[in-house]
């Protein structure tokens, strides 16, 4: 592929990356009345880091590759709660005021071996990171450890179908807990995320 073409691709991913994290109006995600008190912030590293273009990164593989999507949805509060796929090893828990009306969340755990998963309702854009933990012990790590992170998506077009390379538009550097060997990584908005390095 030529500069140019490459120029002109990575500027419409940004495009896309844009469009797609606009806030969706019927996402019903205002602000707290008040802070929330007991809420335990988790020592994550990082926030997103817009990258300007698209970056290829290894994904994270699955011991036992998912045979098709699995879908989870709960509905969580003002109080917050938890969000989990088991069949994944994954969960998200939603702080104390992240949302200040019940919201319909769903996660989707994508087929194959990539340690992917997709996030509804698209575009939400919470009022505090969320707190997302990939259990390890279902993955294939390396011998090595590598630096983990997660690499958002705007589109499921954007991993590789031979699980080879996915493309992202933002990294965000997480923490991996050596007790429970789980990586976490905070969450600011809704779509896809792949664990990767």
């Amino acid at each position: 592929m030529s500069h140019t073409k490459m120029k002109a691709a990575a500027k419409l991913a940004v495009a896309v990356l844009l469009a797609a994290c606009s806030t969706d109006p019927t996402a019903h995600v205002t602000s707290p009345s008040a802070p929330a008190a007991s809420v335990v912030e988790q020592p994550l590293a990082v926030g997103p880091t817009l990258i300007g273009a698209v970056a290829t990164l290894q994904p994270l593989q699955r011991k036992q590759p998912l045979p098709h999507d699995v879908r989870v949805e709960a509905t969580i509060g003002p109080d917050g709660g938890t969000i989990g796929v088991p069949a994944a090893g994954f969960s998200v828990t939603v702080p104390q005021g992240a949302v200040t009306v019940d919201t319909r969340f769903s996660v989707t755990a994508l087929r194959g071996s990539q340690v992917a998963y997709e996030f509804e309702p698209h575009g939400t854009v919470f009022l505090r990171p969320l707190d997302a933990a990939q259990d390890l012990r279902v993955t294939r790590q390396l011998l090595v450890r590598a630096t983990l992170k997660a690499g958002y998506f705007a589109d499921r077009q954007q991993l590789s179908a031979t699980s080879l390379g996915a493309l992202v538009s933002e990294l965000i550097a997480g923490r991996v807990d050596p007790r429970r060997n789980t990586f976490h990584w905070n969450i600011e908005h809704f779509s896809g995320y792949i664990v990767a390095w």
